[in-house]
Formats: structure tokens, C-alpha cells, sequence
């Protein structure tokens, strides 16, 4: 029989979970992981010899996994296996929440740390559940109802704007570019609870306001939901696992290391987002 322990890791969200062996989850075992993701949106477990059929069979507990939009993956028959890896370049420094610009975002994601550097690499998660509470009552009458758009597009503006694209490339890309509108205020489908559903990466812009007016709240909020209270940052070691709730959190991998940072990543699939 397997106990769970609890430690909390930061005030917002993030707890270390003791006494659980992935690879051999009993129904109760799984709901109580579960449950302690629902309370705390980010878990870490430790799990060295963890395989990667065997993140997939955990990831797949939780709900069917996806094929990512873009990043790289292990290959035939392991599609829904993301390889993030800074030696094939894939090392950004950007808070989001992953994949706005679909009508059905991830609802979490199953992260192993395969290779870490020496120094750097921390990943941070921000509970935006926190973030919503905090807002100013006046702020939440104004977003109640709101929608924004999200695109995938907007990578492609920020890599332009940044002198790493030239303008016929990045027009191609917008013309492809997969977009959604989604609340600003989420509703958490199992929690019941409220949280901001805005990031810098995808969103771009507040839907049935003037451009300026979408550019001061979405600075403003960009600002608020990352403020250090909210905020759980994660000191990587090879062999670690993390599991986080996509529909409530922000995250943002440091590129502030040298050497080689890889991780195997598993999303799950989500729904349709909506505030209620």
C-alpha cells in the first residue's frame, strides 16, 4: 500500500509528493496524485529510472495525449513524446501556457528531466488561480466576460519584432497561423475556481476594445500574474518528474545556463475553455 506525502514548496502552488511510485498506481493512488494536482497545480516526483513508455502509460492515466504543434518528438511510435532540447536549439526564456491558440488547450502536461546543466535551467510555474484572486474588485467586473485572442502567430511576430525573421517569412507564417479566442477569466472545469487565462507568448490582443486599451490591461495583467507571490521556481535533477495543470498556471524555462539542457515531455488533452 502506497502513503502519500505532501510538502508544500511555495505559498501560490507546487508541492514535492513523497511515498508514490508512478509506475505502479492503484486507483486510489491515482486519484490521490490527482487530487493533490487539482489543490496545488504543480507536483515534482522523483523518478530516476522512469522510462519513456512509462511516462507515456502515466501520462495517459490522466487523459488521451497530444501530438504537439511544433515541437520536435521521439519519432514513430512515440509521436505524442516532445523532445525539448537546447542543443537542437530549442531554448526560450518566455512565460505562457502552453498551446492558447487552440480551440481546446492541454490541461496539463507530464515533464522528465532527462539532462540537466550544471548551473540554470530552473523552470518557474506562476498559479494564476492566485494571480485572479488578487485582482482588484473593480478589475474583475471589468474582465468579467471578456474574451481575447490567442495565435500561434504571435511567436512569429515576437521573433520578427526581435530581428530573427525577415518580413516575407514571418507573412508566411501569419497566413498558416492557428488562432482561438478564449475568456480572459477562466473557469476551472473541476475546481469551480477562477483564474487568469491571458500570456505575452499567444495572446494578442483583448477582443471588442480599442488597441491602446488592449495593450495597457494586457500589460498591466502580464505584470500582475507573475508577481513573486504567485510564483513556485523549480531547481531541476535529472530524473525528476512534474506534473502541472495547463488551465490555471503560467511557466517560463530559464534560458540563463550553458551546457545541455533535455526533457521528454507528454501533454494531455484538455477542453474548451469557459467562465461561468
Amino acid at each position: 500500500m502506497q502513503t502519500l506525502e505532501i510538502e508544500p514548496l511555495a505559498p501560490a502552488l507546487g508541492a514535492r509528493l513523497h511515498g508514490i511510485d508512478v509506475n505502479h498506481l492503484d486507483d486510489d493512488a491515482l486519484a490521490a496524485v490527482h487530487r493533490a494536482l487539482l489543490d496545488h497545480e504543480v507536483i515534482v516526483l522523483r523518478a530516476p529510472e522512469l522510462t519513456t513508455d512509462q511516462q507515456l502509460a502515466l501520462a495517459h492515466r490522466f487523459g488521451d495525449t497530444e501530438v504537439h504543434a511544433f515541437f520536435p518528438n521521439l519519432g514513430p511510435g512515440y509521436e505524442r513524446v516532445s523532445v525539448l532540447d537546447s542543443d537542437a536549439g530549442t531554448k526560450a526564456s518566455m512565460w505562457h501556457t502552453d498551446e492558447t491558440f487552440l480551440d481546446e488547450p492541454p490541461m496539463g502536461t507530464v515533464l522528465h528531466a532527462q539532462i540537466i546543466p550544471p548551473v540554470g535551467g530552473d523552470t518557474c510555474w506562476a498559479s494564476q488561480t492566485a494571480a485572479y484572486h488578487a485582482l482588484s474588485v473593480p478589475m474583475k467586473r471589468y474582465l468579467d466576460g471578456m474574451l481575447a485572442e490567442h495565435s500561434l502567430s504571435r511567436v512569429d511576430l515576437l521573433v520578427y519584432q526581435n530581428g530573427n525573421a525577415d518580413a516575407e517569412a514571418t507573412g508566411a507564417k501569419f497566413a498558416l497561423g492557428r488562432s482561438a479566442q478564449h475568456p480572459v477569466v477562466r473557469t476551472h472545469p473541476e475546481t469551480g475556481h477562477k483564474a487568469l487565462f491571458v500570456n505575452p507568448t499567444y495572446t494578442r490582443f483583448l477582443v471588442g476594445v480599442p488597441w491602446d486599451e488592449s495593450e495597457a490591461v494586457l500589460a498591466l495583467l502580464y505584470r500582475h500574474q507573475i508577481k513573486e507571490e504567485f510564483v513556485y521556481r523549480h531547481h531541476w535533477q535529472e530524473g525528476d518528474l512534474v506534473i502541472w495543470d495547463n488551465r490555471c498556471t503560467l511557466h517560463i524555462a530559464l534560458a540563463d545556463f550553458t551546457g545541455r539542457r533535455r526533457m521528454h515531455r507528454v501533454s494531455v488533452l484538455g477542453d474548451k475553455p469557459f467562465t461561468a
